[in-house]
């Protein structure tokens, strides 16, 4: 891809002992724009910067550190139940979580059970096998964050 040169370097090269004036420097810009190709650029509206922009604030508060010890309370729980409490762990882990989150001034609540949430790990389970994985690889890998999303509301 062929770049533009700037719009006085042709004017400085081909003309370095006399100065032009600018609408004739525009003109022989236009015409070696239309001899390459180029197409004029689209004069749009002036661009008025927004002061206030209307993005959510996202705010965890970072200085309870009761997270960190849920989530090695959830991975203790797991491996001792070899993985059967898995969903008990993620429950725990995802409640407080939402505890602590805070998105444009509005808190978020979790209203999930761990008891919902195994009933879909073992719903995926059997499919997957049933369908030799086709499931899990197109939908059941999906499914636990689809029903933490609809259980997921505003306080």
């Amino acid at each position: 891809m062929q770049t533009m040169p700037p719009a006085n370097s042709m004017a400085q090269t081909t003309y370095s002992h006399q100065q032009m004036p600018a609408s004739q420097n525009q003109q022989m810009q236009a015409a070696y724009n239309q001899q390459m190709g180029y197409q004029a650029p689209i004069q749009s509206a002036a661009v008025t910067p927004v002061g206030n922009s209307v993005q959510p604030i996202w705010k965890i508060k970072m200085a309870d550190k009761g997270l960190f010890f849920t989530k090695i309370a959830g991975l203790l729980i797991t491996i001792l139940t070899l993985g059967i409490g898995k969903p008990w762990a993620e429950t725990m882990v995802i409640r407080k979580w939402t505890a602590n989150l805070s998105i444009g001034g509005r808190s978020v609540t979790y209203h999930g059970t761990a008891m919902e949430l195994f009933g879909i790990w073992i719903k995926v389970l059997i499919l997957s096998v049933i369908t030799l994985g086709i499931y899990y690889l197109f939908w059941g890998r999906y499914a636990v964050d689809r029903y933490v999303d609809s259980r997921l509301s505003w306080a």
